[in-house]
């Protein structure tokens, strides 16, 4: 008897306890979907011996995004490559990336999105918003490159914010894009399943229509794959066969719904999430080379 009772106490505890521990979650679902955790690491462009100016644009909401031109003297006759960061990812994150980029010749743009970084914001709407700030980042390089060629280069987040981008701003005239989801609400429920192993759909549903309440967005017009259809430019899309946050399989739906008459897939063997460019070597250096130089 005496041992029934302390195990009918331990149960009723651990109901509680995880009873408890479930609302923490279900009440923190729709601020884990807009809230990332943010960075300001102390590194600057100096520290690569680039040379950079600190940057600000106004977005069409009047948030103010912040960020660094690392550029070259004179002309150089080459694109200016603005550079979009993943979700809870911040400008430094592109430093040895932008440093290879100047070593090529190419200018480049690194802000740090809204919600994000240095730059305001409260919410991130995985391109909802997003992609309109590119535009105003897009206004801000060609006032002063004079019309000179603009692309955008994303990761992850970053790529899905550049697809919708290229879909609506035909100024950017090409696109780079890594590691990225198909559609917002598919994207939500996998790192759902993957990080807090919940594997209801009804959760992750509840949690985006509590979010786009908060942060008045549209979770259904958040779709690179369909923004796909829509883009013309010339697209380079790639993608690690052993990414385990975002599937590969997502970058291969993208390439084949892109509109665009020169596209390309690389799929890089062995690499995961965030190590492309490590994994690639030279011979993804190479391909991302060739792009480029054919956008000038």
């Amino acid at each position: 008897m005496k041992y029934a009772k302390t195990f009918r106490r331990i149960a009723v505890v651990s109901a509680v306890l995880l009873a408890g521990a479930f609302g923490l979650v279900y009440y923190s679902a729709p601020y884990m979907i807009l809230t990332p955790r943010k960075f300001n690491p102390s590194r600057t462009p100096a520290d690569l011996g680039l040379p950079y100016e600190k940057v600000e644009v106004k977005t069409a909401d009047s948030l103010t995004l912040r960020g660094y031109w690392i550029h070259r003297p004179g002309e150089s006759g080459k694109s200016v490559v603005i550079l979009l960061h993943g979700v809870g990812g911040c400008k430094e994150h592109w430093l040895q990336t932008a440093a290879w980029l100047w070593e090529e010749g190419y200018e480049t743009v690194l802000f740090d999105g809204r919600a994000h970084g240095e730059s305001e914001g409260q919410y991130c709407t995985y391109g909802y918003f997003e992609k309109h700030d590119v535009s105003a980042i897009t206004d801000f390089v060609v006032q002063r490159k004079n019309g000179e060629p603009v692309g955008v280069w994303g990761n992850s987040l970053g790529g899905a914010i550049a697809l919708q981008a290229l879909a609506i701003e035909p100024r950017l005239q090409f696109g780079i894009i890594q590691s990225t989801f198909s559609d917002f609400r598919t994207i939500v429920y996998d790192y759902q399943r993957r990080r807090l192993k919940i594997p209801w759909r009804w959760f992750s549903e509840d949690g985006i229509a509590r979010a786009a309440e908060m942060a008045r967005f549209e979770p259904d017009s958040i779709r690179p794959a369909e923004a796909a259809r829509r883009i013309r430019q010339p697209i380079l899309l790639a993608h690690g066969d052993a990414d385990d946050r975002i599937s590969p399989e997502y970058g291969r739906q993208i390439f084949a719904n892109l509109g665009s008459a020169e596209k390309e897939l690389h799929i890089v063997r062995g690499a995961g999430h965030l190590n492309l460019m490590a994994r690639g070597g030279d011979a993804f250096k190479s391909t991302l080379t060739r792009f480029l130089d054919n956008q000038n």
